[in-house]
Order: C-alpha cells, then sequence, then structure tokens
C-alpha cells in the first residue's frame, strides 16, 4: 500500500468523507484495508487507511488497533509519517497519517534499477534509525518491506507500522498469516507471537533487495516462499563484505541472534565492530520437493595483528556524514544512539567505563557493612517488609491478551482460565534494545501500580553475555547508562528489582559458560556491584541478586560469587527463575546458602554445615520465585531420552504459590512470580536429533517466547489451585 503517488479521483462506490477529511482519491490497496487521499477543514492532506470490514468489526482488533494507536503516536516525526487523527466511526475503523508525496522504495528500484554506493548505504542507515525510534515507541513495524518505505524529499520514511495489521492472535480468527512472504520473518511465517527481532529481519531482507533488485528469498509459489525463509540461506548479492555482514547477522533465523535497530545503526556508523564473514553457497531457487539443510557461509575475521576485529564502517566519508545527520536527527528527535568520533574523525577504539556514581545519587548507606552480615537492613525502604504489601499485576500482559482472543474465538472456559492466570502479580522484564526504553517502560509500569497501590517487581535483563549468550547490552558503559536510565525512572516510587537472571549462575569464563574469560568474569561482577549501588542507593527500593538454585553451581561457589557482586549492599538473592524446584525445599536451601555468604563474607571458614544450626542472625536475606513450582521438578523416565534436558520446558508442571510477603519464613522475604508461567525456556530435542521437542510432539516456541497452550496447562495444573 503505497503513501507517495495520487492515483486518480474517488470512484463512485468509494466514501466522499471519512471522519474529518473529504476523500479527494484513492492511494492504494492490500490485505488489510484501503487507503485514500484525504484533506481535513484546515487543509492539511493525509493518508487515511480504512480497515477492511472483516477486521474492523471484530472486538478484540479494535481494542487493539486502539493501543497501537496511541503507541504509534509517540513515535518520532522524522522518520515516519506522522500520524494526525484515528477513530471508530461506526464499524469503520481509520487511521489518518501525514500525506508523504514521493515514490516508494520498491518503485525506484523497479524503475530505475538497484541502489548502490551512498544511496544504499543512506536508505540502510535511515531505516534502521527509524526501527530504532519505532520500538523505542513500544511498537513493532510488522511489515517491514520496499514498498512502506518513502523516499520524500527529507529522506527515507518508514510507513504502514504497527497498526492496521492483524496482530497478537487475531490471526485465529481468519486462519492467515500477516505480512509480505519474501519480507516476513521465520516467526512470522510459523505464526509465532511477534518481537522486535521481526523487523530487524525485515531490515535485512530490504537492504538485500536494495542492492540487488531480489528480494534474499524470493521466487515461485508463496508455500516455497516460506520454506525458504525458514530453512534455506538468503540469497544476498550487490553489497559490499561490511554491510553483508551486517545484513547475514539481520537476517539470523533465530530472533535472539539478531542485533536490536540500535546495534544495527552502531555497526553501520562504526561504533561498534563487525565480524566479516563469506558469502554463503549458491542455493537452487526451484521449488523445493523435500526439506534440505540450510547452507551457511563460514565466518570469517577481519582485524588487526591482535586479532580484534576491524571497525571501520560504511565507506569513507560516505559513513562520517551519514555517522554525523544521523546523530544531528536522533539528538533533535530524543532517541538514544551512541556515535562517538575522535578529533581524527574515526570511531573511538575504547568503550569508557562509566561509574553509576556519576549520576548524583547519593548512596542510601554510606557506611561499610558489619562483617558477616548485609548492610541493607529493615530500616533500608524495602518495600517488601513494609505491613499490608500489595504486589503489582499487569492488567494487559500476554495473559490477558491471551484470554481477550480465546474469548472472541470462542473458548470461553479456557479465557476464564487464563484472566485468572492474569490476575496474578507478576514481574515486569525490562530488556534492551535502549536505556529510554527501558526507563519508559519502568515508568509506565511504576504509574500503573501506584493506581493499584502495589508495589511493582522489575527483572532486569541487558547484562553483556547475559544468559550466556552474545546478547545484552554492548559493553559496561552501555550496561551501566542503561541501569541509570531505569533508576532515574524510579527516583523516590517503590519497587523491587531482581537483578539479572542468571548473570552469577552462568559467570563468563566460569564451568558454567564457556563464553568470555578472566577479564570478562570481573566486568560482569563490577557491572553487578555498580548496579546494586545505584538501585539500591534508592529510597524505596529492594534489589536482589541472583542466588540460582539449589545444586547449581554448589553452594560455596555462589555464596563466594555473590559477595563479590556487592551483596552486602543488597537486600539479599532469589531463588529458582530458571527452575522449578519446590517452595519447602528452596526455602531450606535459602537458609544454607544465607548462612554460606555470612561465612564467606567473614573470609574464613567452610559452609560444610552451614545453616543447619538454627541460628539466622546477621544473615542475608532471600526471595523465592514460585511461578512454575506447583509440582516441583520434573523427573524423566529413565533411559526415556538421550539427554532429557529435565530444566527445559518439563511437562506437567503447574504454577505454584501465589505472590505474597507472608512466607512464614524470617529470612524470605516474598515468595514472586518472576520468571512468566507461559513462556518457553528454549527449543529442546532432548538428544534425540532434528527439531521437534519429543515430550511435546512439536517444534517448540524459541526461549523466552510466549506460548500459550503451555500456559494455559500450567494455570490448570497450579498448586494451589488458581
Amino acid at each position: 500500500m503505497t503513501n507517495g503517488a495520487e492515483s486518480g479521483g474517488p470512484r463512485y462506490d468509494d466514501p466522499r468523507r471519512i471522519g474529518p477529511f473529504h476523500i479527494l482519491g484513492r492511494l492504494g490497496q492490500g490485505g488489510m484495508g484501503t487507503v485514500y487521499l484525504g484533506r481535513d477543514d484546515e487543509g492539511r492532506e493525509a493518508a487515511v487507511k480504512v480497515i477492511h470490514p472483516q477486521w474492523a468489526a471484530d472486538p478484540g482488533f479494535r481494542r487493539r488497533f486502539q493501543r497501537e494507536v496511541a503507541a504509534a503516536q509517540r513515535v518520532a516525526r522524522f522518520c515516519t509519517a506522522a500520524v494526525i487523527g484515528a477513530g471508530l466511526d461506526g464499524d469503520v475503523a481509520y487511521l489518518a497519517t501525514e500525506y508523504v508525496p514521493g515514490p516508494t522504495l520498491q518503485e525506484v528500484v523497479r524503475d530505475r534499477g538497484p541502489l548502490s554506493g551512498s544511496s544504499l548505504e543512506a536508505v540502510a542507515v535511515n531505516v534502521a534509525v527509524a526501527l530504532q525510534a519505532i520500538h523505542s515507541a513500544g511498537v513493532i513495524h510488522r511489515d517491514l518491506k520496499p514498498s512502506n518505505v518513502l523516499l520524500s524529499p527529507v529522506g527515507p520514511k518508514v510507513i504502514d507500522f504497527g497498526i492496521a495489521q492483524v496482530t497478537d492472535n487475531t490471526a485465529d480468527l481468519s486462519g492467515i498469516v500477516a505480512g509480505t512472504p519474501s519480507f516476513m520473518s521465520p516467526e512470522q511465517a510459523k505464526g509465532d507471537r511477534l518481537t522486535p527481532a521481526s523487523d530487524i529481519f525485515g531490515w535485512g531482507a530490504l537492504v538485500a533487495y536494495t542492492a540487488s533488485g531480489q528480494a534474499p528469498f524470493s521466487g515461485g509459489s508463496i508455500p516455497s516462499i516460506l520454506y525458504r525463509v525458514l530453512h534455506e540461506s538468503p540469497q544476498i548479492s550487490g553489497l559490499e563484505p561490511r554491510l553483508r555482514s551486517i545484513v547475514d547477522l539481520a537476517l539470523a533465523k533465530e530472533p535472539a541472534r539478531r542485533p536490536t535497530a540500535q546495534r544495527l545503526v552502531e555497526m553501520l556508523t562504526g561504533h561498534e565492530p563487525v565480524e566479516l564473514i563469506a558469502p554463503a553457497a549458491p542455493v537452487a531457487t526451484a521449488e523445493p520437493a523435500a526439506p534440505a539443510a540450510t547452507v551457511t557461509g563460514a565466518p570469517t575475521v577481519a582485524g588487526d595483528a591482535a586479532g580484534r576485529p576491524s571497525r571501520p564502517g560504511l565507506t569513507g566519508g560516505v559513513r562520517l556524514g551519514i555517522a554525523a545527520v544521523v546523530a544531528a536527527v536522533l539528538v533533535s528527535a530524543g532517541v538514544f544512539v551512541a556515535v562517538r568520533l575522535t578529533s581524527s574523525g574515526k570511531p573511538s577504539s575504547g568503550t569508557p567505563q562509566v561509574p553509576l556514581a556519576a549520576s548524583g545519587s547519593p548512596a542510601k548507606h554510606s557506611t561499610p557493612a558489619p562483617t558477616g552480615t548485609t548492610a541493607r537492613g529493615a530500616d533500608s525502604g524495602n518495600p517488601l517488609r513494609g505491613p499490608d504489601v500489595r504486589l503489582y499485576a499487569d492488567p494487559a500482559g500476554d495473559e490477558a491478551r491471551q484470554a481477550e482472543a480465546w474469548a472472541a474465538a470462542g473458548r470461553g472456559e479456557d479465557a476464564e482460565t487464563m484472566r485468572k492466570l492474569a490476575a496474578v502479580p507478576r514481574a515486569v522484564w525490562l530488556t534492551g534494545p535502549s536505556a529510554a526504553q527501558a526507563g519508559r517502560t519502568a515508568s509506565a509500569a511504576l504509574g500503573a501500580a501506584a493506581r493499584q497501590d502495589a508495589v511493582p517487581v522489575f527483572v532486569t535483563d541487558d547484562l553483556p553475555l547475559h544468559a550466556c549468550n552474545e546478547g545484552g547490552a554492548a559493553g559496561s558503559a552501555q550496561y551501566l547508562a542503561w541501569i541509570d536510565a531505569v533508576a532515574s525512572a524510579v527516583g523516590d516510587r517503590r519497587a523491587v528489582f531482581v537483578l539479572e537472571p542468571n548473570s552469577l549462575t552462568e559467570l563468563p569464563g566460569s564451568p558454567e559458560c564457556s563464553l568470555g574469560n578472566a577479564a570478562d568474569q570481573r566486568a560482569r561482577l563490577r557491572m553487578l556491584s555498580s548496579a546494586v549501588e545505584r538501585l539500591g542507593a534508592l529510597p524505596n527500593t529492594a534489589v536482589y541478586l541472583d542466588g540460582s538454585l539449589e545444586g547449581w553451581p554448589s553452594p560455596e561457589v555462589m555464596a563466594t560469587r555473590l559477595v563479590e557482586a556487592g551483596i552486602a549492599r543488597a537486600d539479599g538473592f532469589y531463588l529458582n527463575a530458571a527452575g522449578y524446584q519446590e517452595t519447602g525445599s528452596l526455602v531450606a536451601y535459602g537458609t544454607r546458602l544465607a548462612a554460606c555468604v555470612k561465612i564467606k563474607s567473614s573470609g574464613s571458614g567452610t559452609c560444610a554445615d552451614a545453616g543447619t544450626g538454627g541460628d539466622t542472625s546477621g544473615l542475608p536475606h532471600f526471595v523465592v520465585d514460585t511461578s512454575r513450582n506447583g509440582r516441583g521438578a520434573w523427573t524423566p523416565p529413565e533411559g526415556r531420552y538421550k539427554d532429557p534436558q529435565e530444566w527445559c520446558n518439563p511437562p506437567g508442571r503447574g504454577a505454584g504459590a501465589r505472590p505474597t510477603t507472608d512466607t512464614g519464613s524470617a529470612l524470605v522475604d516474598a515468595y514472586l512470580w518472576v520468571r512468566p508461567a507461559g513462556v518457553s525456556d528454549a527449543r529442546c530435542t532432548r538428544g534425540e536429533g532434528g527439531s521437534a521437542d519429543p515430550v511435546y510432539g512439536m517444534v517448540t516456541p524459541y526461549g523466552g517466547q510466549w506460548w500459550p497452550e503451555l500456559a494455559l496447562q500450567r494455570a490448570k495444573d497450579a498448586v494451589p489451585p488458581l
């Protein structure tokens, strides 16, 4: 659907007025609706998109439409056609955006041929910047393609984002998947839940098309295109090695392996090094008769004599010019991106370590803790230790949206079960891609919690190499700036922080994580300690460090790591955020671990008999994640699976004890729901090969993705019942 070229006056059956807009002509038509050129009484021209009646009549779609319009209005105007009006006029749902003159990227490539050099690079950078702004506003585009990029007189603009697409579970109503097959991400092709990473895949496909005139997964029938999207390597030509390598990253099959929009901008402008890869071997484009193996290129690294990846960005002066323009535009739009240039015009080679003390927030505790005790006592402002604590339940989370979708689809009983799950207080996860977005997410949750007179629990999840993967913040400075943005959003409001799941369990360079080395390990501990100090300095917060679960790793190892990460300045540690262990055994284990922390803090003694004497004075407190442990850990049938992977989406588990501060234990500050009950742990095959999980007989969602049927099963099997 185009916004750039008028195609004549209105047809005989076109409406003459939509909302405040007089209809002047028809601009285009697509799967979701028709776009008209309109003009309001003030003379402003607009592209007015009218949603097809079958979607507009659906109550669930109408609610999502209104929600997404509000989010879209927050997107910076420099990168898109600004929303200037929207409404539900009877059975008509419409969205009006600024009319942008100019051809689409698809029209330019079709009529004039592929782009190259600075023209290609300008499109790549500008669309990446637009995605960063869109994602920062909490919007996912869902259909990024050349026809949705307008080459306006002031630069490329991304249109048709987020709003009038089939979103969430509305695809269940019609059996279709929204999007354009040649530019569709694998998760979109499968009908899975979309994330900002889906737009990154679309960006990679769009840049590949711009350089060659062909989409990287084109040719043949729609089923064959979708097969290539899911299983084959992209066909890419016309890109210089560095841009080709960035596009390859964006086209990763697994969403978690794709960079964020901000990382794209940083790589494109030379702020972040890029490992160059060899081109993938050609793949036949004939329609496949049977599944074939994925063909990938062998990675090679171009770097200096020390083996570090090279840092140059896009070609010469083009890179520097784009960097300067992008930086200026982003500053004016309030969008954060770090583009640092030295006096020579080259990207600086180091990343400064930014101490959190620079934030200017005074520490709540200025004296060191006594040996063997935690500094944060009952007077620390820990909101979990007050009377009659009410915990925050997000009224618009995955569970609530699923209940709406099932109710609309006639699954009334399941919808009611999901509503019960949605009513349980649970943590709000703060992740990338930007410090600004994390701050906005935290601020929105804090505002909603205040209206409930409740305390929100936040999970921070942005450490470099988090979960022993090449993800998270780019470095220490970026992570600490991210934490500072979250802390600034909290201010003097009440909040509980569960700091970085598995951050001490999977310490870089340790037996539990093969990534990284001793230097990365020291950096991780410094970052955690700084985060504890910054968040703990706020007057009404509680901060808990990763204590893992029983048996992974040993109590002595975990206690040592907790001490090194600054538990003396924290409120304690948390248990079971990655597990399913039973609550009673975790309380006993947590008591032993707390005693071991006291021993390690004193610098002498072993933990062999820690916690067995019954004396809990001076021990750190802890919280327990009970979101998935109602039926305890899974014991797989002996010999049934080559690698049972007991931790991964174990069957027959149920939601556990409801969140509360009334735990009956002097050391347990609360039972919390940290890990969502309906989110997949990972894609597991139990060592059996193939891609399906033999326990479920299906290919399960990726780790971190919402899995409705798993959520329903765990809600039904909750102990105690919901």
